[in-house]
């Protein structure tokens, strides 16, 4: 009876393991392989050759080289006033003519004020002569009338003033008065300008100092005046550095550099923001990749496509000029990882989110 018993336990306990084997080869899972699409996707290219130009970029005002107030040498009311802003003027030519009338009353005074000093000059220079009158009442005449006779030229000279005429060739700038003002000498009745001769004063950092003063020669400048969006083109121009201060301001830590417009043409004028690029170095040839394939801290990930792997490149000071780098040359013919860069690691497994392409 006690070894039946004991049969049945074990019958039983064999039944149940069985069941429980059975159980776990059901509801086991199966190992799942690894996704593709579960993989990090990067966008990559080629890099291209091309020339890159390292260069420093300072905003400035065009300003006219030399600016020319016209102001009267005598005050009056203004009776013609030609000038107009914008006009191109030669020399000489009138800009604001003021009221001559006093000034030719005094000049008609002046006038016979000398015709009788000298007058009375050569008679008493006569009398002199032939020992009728002393020395002192010649020299006192002859006084009176080179006196009178400065008196007079002064008057001429003031009636011509009243034409107030351009001193040079150039572009009226301002010409702000009108006909009935008051001409005067505190206030120009024009300014000139001449507009083939613009500079742009910059105010670059210290830290730039030696570059300028000792790569002098080597610098190439170009002025670009942004132009409005969809409507013109930017008006561009090639310039010259005129001057470089000896010294850097302590309070601003800026030096001065003058740079003069080659061409100015007709899109510059002076007041016009500018940006201006000057240029220190160039390299021809290049591999050329976006700077935003680069992460913060300057690294960047190239494309396997062998085992479809990113691998790291570490941080270099790679040349660029704000908007590509130089690739160091043993990854001119790699794939670029230009998206995605900040989700992988040295070494993953990477997907392609789209055909790479070659050029950018």
């Amino acid at each position: 009876m006690k070894h039946s018993k004991l049969l049945r336990y074990a019958l039983f306990a064999t039944v149940a393991i069985f069941f429980v084997f059975i159980t776990i080869l059901v509801t086991r899972k199966k190992p799942v392989p690894e996704k593709a699409d579960a993989l990090p996707a990067v966008i990559i290219q080629k890099p291209v050759n091309g020339t890159l130009v390292e260069s420093v970029t300072i905003s400035g005002y065009v300003e006219a080289n030399a600016m020319i107030p016209v102001v009267p040498f005598v005050s009056g009311t203004i009776t013609e006033y030609p000038a107009r802003a914008g006009d191109f003027v030669e020399k000489d030519t009138l800009l604001a003519k003021i009221d001559d009338a006093p000034f030719r009353q005094q000049m008609l005074q002046a006038q016979a004020a000398y015709f009788a000093a000298q007058s009375t000059f050569e008679r008493l220079e006569k009398l002199y002569k032939a020992g009728s009158t002393t020395q002192q009442n010649y020299d006192s005449a002859k006084a009176q009338a080179d006196a009178s006779k400065a008196q007079y030229d002064l008057a001429k000279l003031q009636v011509d003033y009243t034409e107030v005429r351009a001193p040079v060739d150039g572009t009226i700038l301002i010409a702000d008065q009108a006909v009935g003002g008051i001409g005067n000498q505190s206030q120009p009745v024009a300014v000139l300008a001449d507009l083939s001769n613009q500079v742009v004063r910059l105010k670059v950092p210290e830290k730039y100092f030696d570059l300028f003063t000792l790569e002098r020669e080597n610098l190439k400048v170009q002025v670009t005046r942004p132009a409005e969006k969809n409507m013109y083109d930017d008006a561009v121009t090639l310039a010259t550095i005129e001057n470089i201060a000896p010294y850097v301001s302590p309070q601003s830590k800026n030096f001065i550099v003058v740079c003069r417009l080659d061409e100015p043409g007709e899109r510059f004028r002076p007041g016009m923001f500018v940006k201006v690029q000057v240029a220190y170095k160039t390299y021809e040839d290049v591999p050329l990749v976006s700077l935003k394939a680069r992460k913060m801290d300057g690294s960047f990930y190239i494309y396997d496509d062998s085992d479809s792997t990113a691998h790291f490149v570490e941080g270099q000071n790679f040349p660029n000029d704000g908007t590509n780098f130089i690739v160091p040359e043993e990854y001119r013919n790699s794939y670029i990882v230009m998206d995605g860069q900040n989700f992988v690691f040295d070494g993953q497994k990477v997907r392609i989110f789209e055909d790479a392409y070659e050029s950018f």
